[in-house]
């Protein structure tokens, strides 16, 4: 491959990952062709941008950004995975994926300018995603007004309770 190549393909991977909160870099020795397209297919599906790129296009690509500590874990074969929405997405895909495939492991990553050993990643890859949190939040702002439209409910209901409880017992 030519040097401008090389140097065109740093540079669009730099424009890439410049406003991305995290990066996991995984590595594939020995996957299968049939099972290398199933991750990207799951990575795709998860929002996730997974591509396999030369080491040196990655250290070139990060350099002077925040995401430069992720240079150290580039060595041997590489896939570089991201997601500008939910930095844990590609964890997850990868912690799920390599349940099933002993071939795929996370070499680490980096979020935030923090670099993120395995056990690290698996921790993000624990984290709820966007959507979640929204869930959570939403769950929170209706607990309030659920209890409210329970407490002023009460009190006709057990008034109306101990009449039934009276009329039965009247009618005994």
């Amino acid at each position: 491959m030519e040097k401008s190549v090389k140097i065109a393909n740093a540079t669009e991977l730099q424009e890439q990952i410049k406003d991305v909160p995290g990066l996991i870099l995984v590595e594939y020795s020995g996957l299968t062709v049939e099972a290398a397209d199933d991750l990207r297919n799951k990575m795709r599906d998860a929002g996730c941008t997974y591509r396999v790129y030369k080491n040196s296009t990655i250290r070139f690509a990060v350099e002077g950004t925040s995401h430069a500590p992720l240079a150290a874990l580039c060595k041997g074969v590489t896939g570089l995975a991201f997601n500008a929405e939910d930095p844990g997405a590609p964890a997850r895909v990868a912690r799920d994926f390599a349940k099933d495939n002993d071939k795929l492991s996370t070499k680490g990553g980096v979020m935030e300018g923090d670099l993120l050993d395995p056990a690290s990643c698996a921790i993000l890859a624990d984290m709820p995603g966007p959507r979640e949190l929204k869930a959570k939040l939403l769950m929170l702002f209706k607990t309030p007004a659920t209890r409210m439209v329970q407490l002023v409910q009460a009190g006709p209901r057990d008034f109306l309770r101990v009449l039934n409880a009276k009329k039965d017992k009247d009618a005994a």
